[in-house]
């Protein structure tokens, strides 16, 4: 049987419709944005709103990532909510806060690529990110492992993070570390007690504090995964390694 030319085209035509409604509907939700009177009541608490997300893991709730770490605030912005959602549903629970901020440390660590002090590995097998402080005895432990990280094919780049505080002297000298013209001896001569020369750039050491808050980073040294897991404190090559092997499975 033959099929009518104007049947069939108008056939054709709504199966077109939707399948291109179909690949619509696939498309991902676009992340929400905060009112500007939401965005001006959090200021006056302190808090800069760096990035926002959906909180699929609390109904009615976006995640907003701050100078000052990550919280829950309704749509409304009538309630804010400081702390972390774990799934219980399954022993042992999940912690879906920590999920969802592996998931931002990601994409900081992408789009900040360009501030860190980078120590590569020739074979490189894996990267990592490090908050650092020259000034920090356990970061320098770890740097003074450099080596042994290299060798078992893990590079290392560094971000900034002034443990004392933007107003110590250590956090000028921290600047003048990244901002050198060879940022990565600058910071082994650091490491290694030297005290730095003072550059200035257009880095500055708000900018990484901003990140490490956003990443709930409180401490030094602070290792970020590929996969976004966060590693607090001094961990030597080979158990890094393990570790590694760990997250990529």
């Amino acid at each position: 049987m033959r099929l009518n030319s104007r049947i069939l085209g108008v056939s054709l035509l709504a199966i077109s419709s939707l399948l291109s409604g179909v690949a619509l509907s696939s498309e991902q939700p676009t992340e929400p944005e905060l009112t500007p009177a939401i965005e001006q009541r959090l200021g006056q608490m302190g808090l800069q709103v760096e990035r926002v997300r959906e909180a699929t893991e609390l109904e009615g709730y976006m995640q907003v990532f701050t100078s000052q770490g990550a919280f829950y605030i309704t749509h409304d912005g009538s309630r804010l909510i400081a702390g972390k959602v774990f799934s219980i549903e399954q022993m042992p629970p999940t912690d879906l806060t920590e999920q969802a901020v592996s998931q931002v440390r990601q994409a900081l660590v992408r789009e900040n690529a360009d501030l860190t002090i980078k120590y590569p590995a020739m074979n490189e097998g894996y990267k990592v990110t490090i908050f650092t402080d020259h000034t920090c005895p356990y970061c320098r432990q770890l740097h003074e492992q450099m080596a042994g990280y290299q060798n078992l094919g893990i590079s290392i780049e560094y971000l900034a993070f002034p443990r004392a505080g933007l107003e110590h002297s250590s956090a000028t000298e921290l600047n003048s570390i990244f901002c050198a013209s060879n940022p990565a001896d600058a910071m082994t001569r650091a490491m290694a007690g030297q005290k730095p020369r003072l550059s200035r750039c257009d880095q500055t050491m708000q900018q990484h504090l901003s990140l490490a808050r956003q990443m709930g980073i409180t401490g030094t040294p602070a290792i970020i995964l590929p996969n976004g897991n966060l590693i607090p404190g001094f961990v030597p090559p080979e158990r890094l390694l393990q570790e590694l092997r760990a997250s990529a499975r």
